[in-house]
């Protein structure tokens, strides 16, 4: 019950400060007990950090980027659409890892489900972060498919810049894991950087091959690049 209620008061903090919408900071509530009641307040913190990170770098030239028309909208407060596209998979993880603590596992699975969870936060974190900043960039991007030049904001498309913020951002995962108790060094890293790089890349392939077409949404991109992200870092971990 404690943990429950250790975790209203950032649902208030979280609309105060119009990270999210209504619908969005319910959403992001209940996925924080969740996680909070199946892995523990680290896992959560984890989440928070790519929360915090998001909006700041949402929140960067948001002038600019509107004038360019390709800022988030709602002056960069996310919606409900965001929250459980980006953070759906990584309460799902937490699931598994609540039963393989409970001894539901014939073998134990403890550092896979971690580095699949810090592989998803990884992908989300560097997905925003080289989206966000590396729209910002005075190079044209190119589509991730073929490398021809596009505008910026065009979906599937990729720079320089976006690439090295997007791998800082999912490098500052796999510390701040491993600061947290949630892994060793080696697994952080690696299911953080590895993991994370897979999956905001196959978020940009969906978008270049389905979302152009509008056979994908935004969210749908996402959600499937956060199980990307996560498999290759459940991978990682058991080949270590």
């Amino acid at each position: 019950m404690l943990r429950i209620l250790a975790c209203l008061p950032l649902g208030m903090l979280i609309y105060r400060y119009r990270l999210l919408d209504l619908k969005g900071t319910l959403a992001a509530t209940a996925i924080a007990i969740t996680i909070v009641l199946a892995a523990g307040f680290s896992w959560l913190g984890l989440l928070l950090l790519f929360l915090i990170l998001g909006h700041i770098s949402t929140k960067y030239k948001y002038s600019y980027k509107a004038a360019l028309e390709v800022a988030e909208g709602d002056h960069g407060r996310r919606s409900i659409s965001n929250v459980l596209a980006n953070g759906l998979v990584a309460t799902l993880v937490s699931l598994p890892w609540y039963l393989n603590t409970r001894g539901y596992f014939p073998v134990d699975l403890a550092v896979p489900i971690a580095a699949a969870y810090i592989a998803v936060i990884a992908t989300v974190t560097g997905d925003t972060l080289s989206s966000e900043i590396g729209i910002l960039s005075n190079h044209e991007p190119v589509l991730i498919t073929s490398f021809q030049r596009v505008p910026p904001g065009t979906q599937g498309g990729i720079s320089l810049l976006g690439e090295a913020v997007g791998l800082l951002g999912a490098l500052t995962i796999g510390l701040a894991a491993w600061l947290l108790g949630m892994a060793g060094l080696k697994v952080a890293l690696l299911s953080a950087v590895v993991g994370g790089a897979v999956g905001f890349n196959f978020d940009s392939l969906l978008g270049a091959v389905f979302e152009r077409r509008r056979m994908l949404g935004n969210a749908g991109v996402n959600f499937l690049s956060t199980i990307a992200g996560g498999l290759v870092g459940f991978r990682l971990a058991l080949a270590l």
